[in-house]
């Protein structure tokens, strides 16, 4: 059962990315944190850090560390199932880490602020599947 004061931050929280969907100012894009899911994660630390996908992944969680709105915005309609069935997300953004890498990645609310969580990293072939084009 949650508490009032746990309600409170949790209802604060769901103003304050309201206000981030509908484009308002909170005087930075910087997110508070930005992390994988285990599996991500997982996949992630099992690189060799000298790899062209290691490095490109990298910097793209660099430009999401500056900028958390540096992906493109996805339609809720347009959201796979398995991440909805998974993670419950509300929202979806996808950042191009090159021309046949892609990143998927949420924002969340968390005690500091906005965190975005990673979600998966795949090539153009599985993004399409994944997302149902042809």
């Amino acid at each position: 059962m949650e508490s009032r004061k746990q309600k409170c931050f949790i209802a604060e929280k769901q103003k304050h990315l309201s206000i981030i969907r509908n484009g308002g100012i909170l005087g930075t894009k910087k997110p508070s944190n930005v992390k994988g899911d285990r599996e991500t994660a997982d996949f992630m630390s099992s690189l060799d850090s000298g790899c062209h996908l290691s490095k490109i992944i990298k910097g793209g969680l660099e430009t999401l560390r500056q900028n958390m709105f540096a992906g493109e915005r996805i339609e809720k309609d347009k959201f796979p199932k398995c991440y909805v069935r998974k993670y419950g997300i509300n929202n979806l953004y996808k950042l191009n880490l090159d021309s046949k890498t892609r990143l998927s990645y949420t924002l969340v609310a968390d005690e500091k602020g906005i965190a975005v969580i990673v979600l998966e990293i795949m090539d153009h072939k599985k993004y399409n599947e994944r997302f149902g084009y042809k």
